[in-house]
C-alpha cells in the first residue's frame, strides 16, 4: 500500500487548513452584520480570502476555496431562508431544507467564480478588491438579484459611516475590500511601510468624510405614529380574524384630539389590512377616508390589490385622508389620494423566475408560488400635506436605485414590511441595517413600519432614533423633521442614470 511521502503530507496538511481557512473565514463574515455589527470582522473574512485565493496552485483550487468560503457566508448569513420555505411556505422540513442548500450553493458560485477568475487571469492583487466589488454588484443583478450581505451595508454607526453619502453602499464595499487587501500586505510583509501609511490615510479620510453634512433640514416637522400590529402570520389571513386584525391597527392609530395637533401621518405596515379593496370599500375603507378628512389626518397603509389587467394582484401602498396633493389615483372605486405598487418582487416568493422552466417543477413537488404584478416604475410621491415622501415595500429598500427614483423631490423616506416570515432570525436585523444604509447614501429619514418588529425612526444620519422591538405590539410616536438636498452619491446615480 502506497504511504504518503513527507512533502505529500505537508500538501495535504496544507490543503485542510485552506478548507479550514475558507469554511471559517466566510462563517464568521455575516458577524459584521447587524444584530452583531462587529464590523472590523469583515476585513479580516475577506484578507483571509485573499489568503485562500493566493495560495491556490491553479483556478481549480481558487474556485474550490471561494466556493466554500461562500458556503460559510450564506450558511450562516441567510440560514433564514429556510424558515421561511418551511413556516410559511408549506413545505416540509427536509424539502425546505434541501431547497435552503441550493439556495446557499447557488450564491457561494459568486466567490467562487471571483476567486477563480483572479487566478485564471493572474490578476494583481490590487484587482481583487474591485473584483469583490464587481461580483456583489452581479449577485444584485441577476435573475431579479440578491443584495444580501454586502460588505457595504455595514457602515451604519461605524468611523467610516460618512462614505455612504459620499459613494454608496457598493463604494464603501471597495473602500472595506481595500482595506483587506493592505491588511494581507501587512501580515505577509509586501510592501509593509506603504500598506501601513496607506492603511492608516484611509481610515483618518474615511473618519474625515463624517464630519461633512450634504442637507439641510426643513422647516416643518410631522408628527408620525408606527404601528406595529404583531400579527402572526399564520392567523392574519384567516377570514375569521380580518375583523380582529382591522381593529387592531385602529384602535392603535391614535387620534387628532383638535385641528393641528395630535399625530399627522399614522403608518400602518405591509399588507396590514388583510384583504383586496374591493373586499372593504364600503364597510371599512370609506368610513375611515371620511373620518380621517374631518380630522384632517392622514394613514398609510400596506394593501393588496388586484390587477385585473395582468392577472394577479399587486403589494401595494395606499394613502387615505387629508387634502389631495398628488393626485386621485383610479377614478371612481375610491377616493384614496395615492397608490404605491411595488415594483421590485421578491424572486419565489411573490414571483416565479423562469416560469416555464420552473413552474412544472414546482407544481410537480407541490410547492406553493405567488402570481404578483410589478409596479410601474414611474409612480407619484406621497404628499402629507406639503411634504413629499416616497414609499418602497419590504425587499425594496434592500436596492438604492428603487429607494432613490424619487429623489431629490421626496424630504422623506417610508418602507413598509412584514418580516414575520423569516421568525426568530437574523434576518429583521440585517433587513434594518441596510434600511439604515439607505438613510445614510440619501441623507433623508426613514420611518420603516413592519409587522413583527423591527419599526423604527431611522434619522438621516442612518442612526436609530426610536425603535419597538421584534414580536411584540407596540405604537412609536416620533417627530420627525424631513429634509432636502443632494449628497454625492445621489448626484452622481441621477447624472449617470444609474
Amino acid at each position: 500500500m502506497h504511504s504518503l511521502t513527507a512533502g505529500e503530507s505537508a500538501i495535504a496538511r496544507l490543503s485542510v487548513v485552506k478548507v479550514v481557512v475558507s469554511l471559517l473565514a466566510g462563517a464568521v463574515f455575516p458577524l459584521a452584520f447587524a444584530p452583531f455589527e462587529w464590523f472590523w470582522i469583515a476585513p479580516i473574512s475577506l484578507a483571509l480570502l485573499y489568503w485562500v485565493v493566493q495560495q491556490a496552485v491553479n483556478y481549480k483550487v481558487a474556485f474550490r476555496g471561494g466556493f466554500i468560503f461562500g458556503l460559510g457566508q450564506f450558511g450562516v448569513g441567510v440560514s433564514w431562508v429556510q424558515i421561511s420555505i418551511a413556516k410559511f411556505g408549506g413545505v416540509n422540513l427536509p424539502l425546505s431544507i434541501l431547497l435552503t442548500i441550493l439556495f446557499v450553493a447557488f450564491l457561494a458560485l459568486f466567490p467562487a467564480l471571483l476567486a477563480a477568475l483572479l487566478i485564471r487571469l493572474r490578476a494583481n492583487y490590487l484587482l481583487y478588491p474591485l473584483g469583490w466589488v464587481l461580483f456583489e454588484w452581479i449577485r444584485s443583478a441577476i435573475f431579479g438579484g440578491f443584495p444580501w450581505l454586502l460588505l457595504g451595508d455595514t457602515a451604519p454607526g461605524t468611523f467610516y459611516s460618512g462614505l455612504a453619502p459620499l459613494v454608496g453602499s457598493y463604494g464603501v464595499s471597495l473602500f472595506l475590500a481595500t482595506i483587506a487587501l493592505l491588511l494581507f500586505n501587512i501580515v505577509r510583509s509586501h510592501n509593509l511601510r506603504l500598506s501601513a501609511l496607506l492603511l492608516l490615510a484611509m481610515l483618518l479620510g474615511s473618519w474625515g468624510s463624517s464630519q461633512l453634512n450634504w442637507i439641510e433640514p426643513v422647516d416643518k416637522s410631522l408628527s408620525v405614529a408606527l404601528i406595529q400590529g404583531n400579527i402572526k402570520q399564520s392567523e392574519k389571513w384567516k377570514l375569521d380574524n380580518r375583523a380582529t386584525t382591522l381593529a387592531t391597527y385602529l384602535e392603535a392609530s391614535p387620534p387628532e384630539n383638535s385641528v393641528g395637533e395630535g399625530v399627522d401621518l399614522t403608518i400602518w405596515p405591509e399588507t396590514a389590512i388583510p384583504a383586496f379593496r374591493f373586499q372593504l370599500q364600503d364597510e371599512f375603507l370609506t368610513p375611515l377616508e371620511i373620518k380621517l378628512k374631518s380630522e384632517q389626518r392622514y394613514i398609510l397603509s400596506g394593501i393588496p390589490l388586484l390587477d385585473r389587467e395582468r392577472r394577479g394582484y399587486l403589494n401595494s401602498a395606499i394613502l387615505l385622508g387629508g387634502i389631495n396633493k398628488s393626485g386621485v389615483s383610479d377614478g371612481e372605486e375610491s377616493n384614496i389620494l395615492a397608490e404605491y405598487h411595488k415594483r421590485k418582487l421578491v424572486p419565489f416568493g411573490e414571483y416565479l423566475p423562469l416560469p416555464k422552466l420552473l413552474t412544472p417543477i414546482f407544481k410537480f413537488i407541490q410547492i406553493p408560488f405567488s402570481n404578483f404584478s410589478r409596479g410601474a416604475e414611474n409612480q407619484p410621491l406621497f404628499f402629507i400635506g406639503n411634504t413629499p415622501l416616497s414609499v418602497t415595500i419590504c425587499y425594496e429598500v434592500a436596492y438604492s436605485g428603487l429607494t432613490f427614483s424619487q429623489l431629490p423631490e421626496a424630504q422623506l423616506l417610508v418602507t413598509l414590511s412584514n418580516d414575520g416570515w423569516f421568525g426568530d432570525s437574523l434576518a429583521p436585523y440585517q433587513h434594518l441595517q441596510i434600511a439604515r444604509m439607505r438613510a445614510l447614501e440619501s441623507a433623508r429619514p426613514i420611518l420603516r413600519a413592519t409587522n413583527s418588529g423591527i419599526s423604527a425612526l431611522i434619522g438621516a444620519d442612518g442612526e436609530v432614533v426610536k425603535q419597538i422591538p421584534r414580536s411584540e405590539f407596540g405604537v412609536l410616536e416620533v417627530t420627525v423633521k424631513p429634509t432636502s438636498g443632494v449628497t454625492p452619491y445621489l448626484w452622481l446615480r441621477r447624472y449617470f442614470e444609474l
